[in-house]
């Protein structure tokens, strides 16, 4: 084995950190071996950091409880796959004892790290899943109130229809038919395919003018 280091995450401002710093000596981790981070900010987690830069292949690191790696299961999957796979290192957990990597290894791994690992892959995808479907339901609950979605769209202008038949003349560029009626080329050009598609649908004949929503957004 190799040196044995500590971290701790301060994550709320009623936290122990000094019965965790009294735990992590009790597993004979020295001092300037025990890594805190404060975080604010600006800071970033620097503590870890110089952490990851110390740990090689075969050391061990303790912690009190996995949420110290990230604030959703996706982070902490993503920095115990960076410890355990990537550094190779030992990791126990303090508050989940059966979370110690140095237990049930095999020729071609450890067995503690993987199923962790499926663990919180697994975990993180649940949880994406779920955000998904309470953001689908807050739309359609939103929808139901009457509520838009998106940037709404200029109204149809009054002189519209005389730009369209003047640039289907081939009377005026699109950018001057756009100008005409006050909105984009981009907006003109949607509108006037809607247009042109109902004319050969034979839904629009000209001078029948264009009501304001008859033909959508």
């Amino acid at each position: 084995m190799g040196k044995i280091y500590g971290y701790i995450r301060v994550l709320s401002a009623d936290q122990d950190v000094d019965g965790q710093v009294a735990m992590l000596r009790e597993m004979q981790v020295a001092d300037r071996d025990i890594f805190i981070d404060r975080p604010d900010k600006e800071d970033g987690f620097l503590q870890y950091q110089s952490l990851l830069k110390k740990l090689k292949s075969r050391d061990l690191l303790y912690m009190n409880s996995l949420d110290m790696l990230g604030y959703d299961y996706g982070e902490i999957g993503k920095q115990w796959r960076l410890l355990t796979k990537e550094k190779k290192v030992d990791v126990v957990v303090l508050d989940l004892p059966p979370v110690d990597t140095r237990r049930g290894k095999t020729q071609y791994g450890t067995l503690v790290s993987d199923v962790v690992l499926s663990m919180l892959e697994y975990a993180s995808n649940m949880e994406w899943l779920a955000r998904k479907q309470r953001q689908k339901a807050g739309i359609e609950r939103a929808k139901s109130r009457g509520v838009q979605f998106g940037r709404p769209e200029l109204p149809w202008s009054e002189n519209f229809e005389k730009a369209y038949q003047m640039w289907r003349r081939k009377e005026i560029r699109g950018r001057d038919a756009a100008k005409l009626c006050n909105i984009s080329s981009a907006l003109f050009y949607k509108r006037a395919g809607i247009l042109k598609e109902m004319e050969e649908r034979g839904e629009y004949a000209a001078g029948n003018g264009v009501q304001d929503g008859a033909l959508g957004q």
